[in-house]
């Protein structure tokens, strides 16, 4: 009877179990809504900046010279090691003076000849003026001592000039600094000839302890610089006062000043650029010609700017751009105008409003007309007033 009743109770437990389960198959599970992304975002950092123009320019020696054998001999010494530090008037090389000394002695024993001559016509002269005063000489015999007299002048003269050309070829033989500067390598040794059918470079000289640095101006910016100058009321005279300052590529900022030095008339009609030039004191020697550097002009006192992260600044086809994000947590995509970077904040010049929070972190997650979850951030007021 016992096990009637338990299989009677399997038998109807077996549908039941079955419904339940088909049941649960039929449900369909509740979709959950991903989260919104998170992204950063913060208020521009307010902070006056000092507008300036920046350029690339090259450094130059403000005075350079190739040294050359202007006469021709044989090199017999370089009376100076190359890289050497020379004074202005020192002897760097001799040529060869035996020729040249023999040529001057030359031209003075000619000279000395022709001055004889010359006061022998000069007193033949005398004499025949005195006789024809006295109606005893001729008139043929005074034109040829006349003649006589002013061809010994004549022949005077050019022995002189002789004797100078003599004198300026042996002083060529010596070699001389124009200028206190630094020496480059030699480039011919002593025992070679030189200066045999033109000039023969013997070494470079060059001054560098004051350097310029060249650069050029485009159109884009002429306008801004102008208009900046007419603000502070420079004359074009006052121009070379205007403060510049340089930075190697190994150094954060722009720690050597100097001024503007020259600036040419017009913009070169086959690039569309203005020419201009700095100096800079080189004292201590920490710059040589050649080297590309980092120029800074500054524009006028310094006015507050708003201030956001270089790697908030995206950039597409048509420009620099920003991702903002509003009070609901929405993303827009700001155009903006961009100023000059401080330690790797950019100053936005215009597009942003009061109010705007800058995604400063997270780009990837923000995408414009999506809502986001906003984190909020600071921009660091690390900027530091550049040298």
């Amino acid at each position: 009877m016992q096990r009637l009743a338990h299989g009677t109770a399997a038998a109807w437990l077996g549908p039941a179990v079955l419904a339940a389960s088909l049941a649960a198959c039929e449900r369909q599970p509740a979709f959950v809504a991903p989260p919104d992304p998170k992204v950063t975002a913060a208020s521009p950092l307010v902070q006056p900046v000092q507008d300036e123009a920046l350029f690339t320019g090259q450094t130059a020696a403000i005075l350079s010279a190739d040294l050359v054998a202007r006469v021709a001999g044989f090199l017999r010494e370089a009376d100076v090691a190359d890289g050497a530090d020379v004074q202005k008037g020192q002897v760097l090389f001799q040529i060869e003076r035996e020729p040249y000394q023999a040529q001057l002695d030359l031209a003075q024993a000619n000279l000395d000849q022709q001055q004889a001559v010359a006061k022998s016509a000069e007193n033949e002269f005398a004499r025949q003026e005195t006789l024809r005063k006295q109606l005893i000489a001729t008139q043929t015999t005074y034109d040829s001592a006349l003649a006589s007299r002013d061809s010994a002048r004549g022949a005077v003269a050019a022995a002189q000039a002789n004797l100078k050309t003599a004198e300026i070829n042996l002083g060529y033989t010596r070699v001389e600094a124009p200028f206190s500067g630094r020496m480059g390598r030699r480039l011919v040794d002593p025992g070679n000839l030189v200066g045999a059918g033109g000039p023969t470079k013997l070494a470079n000289l060059q001054q560098i302890d004051r350097l310029y640095a060249t650069f050029t101006i485009n159109e884009r910016d002429l306008p801004r610089l102008q208009q900046a100058m007419q603000a502070r009321g420079l004359t074009r005279d006052g121009l070379r006062g205007v403060p510049v300052f340089a930075g190697l590529a190994n150094e954060p900022d722009t720690p050597h000043e100097g001024h503007l030095d020259f600036v040419d008339a017009g913009l070169d009609p086959a690039t569309g650029t203005l020419q201009a030039r700095a100096v800079f004191d080189n004292a201590k020697r920490q710059l040589v010609p050649g080297l590309f550097v980092r120029l800074r002009i500054p524009l006028g006192p310094p006015e507050p700017a708003s201030l956001v992260p270089s790697a908030a600044i995206s950039v597409d086809q048509v420009g620099p751009y920003l991702l903002t994000v509003d009070a609901g947590g929405t993303v827009a995509l700001r155009r903006v105008a961009l100023g000059p970077q401080r330690n790797g904040l950019q100053v936005v010049a215009s597009g942003l409003v009061p109010g705007d929070r800058v995604v400063i972190d997270g780009l990837q997650n923000a995408v414009p007309g999506r809502r986001v979850t906003v984190l909020t951030g600071t921009v660091a007021a690390t900027l530091a007033q550049s040298n």
